[in-house]
């Protein structure tokens, strides 16, 4: 019997505001020598008695989705500054 190997990838940071998120994942190369973030931004809502989730947003989703989108883009500049101060220089 074969094993999955695969792995959950878990953020490193999320935001979080009125339902909706958004989630920083940290990615390396190839290499492994260069890292890079992406971001997930989605919603979170009910129907019925069951938790869902859509990329779809609303108009009034829009301003928070800007704010959350602010915020993981400071927190990806701040991890890329201390990053490159901990990194050794050729």
């Amino acid at each position: 019997m074969e094993r999955s190997t695969t792995k959950t990838v878990k953020p490193v940071q999320t935001f979080r505001l009125r339902g909706l998120s958004a989630s920083i994942f940290e990615n390396h190369s190839e290499d492994a020598k260069t890292s890079f973030h992406k971001v997930s931004l989605q919603r979170t809502y009910r129907q019925d008695d069951e938790w869902k989730t859509t990329q779809s947003l609303s108009r009034d989703d829009l301003p928070i989705a800007s704010l959350l989108l602010q915020k993981a883009w400071e927190y990806i500049l701040q991890a890329e500054a201390k990053g490159s101060v901990d990194e050794p220089k050729d």
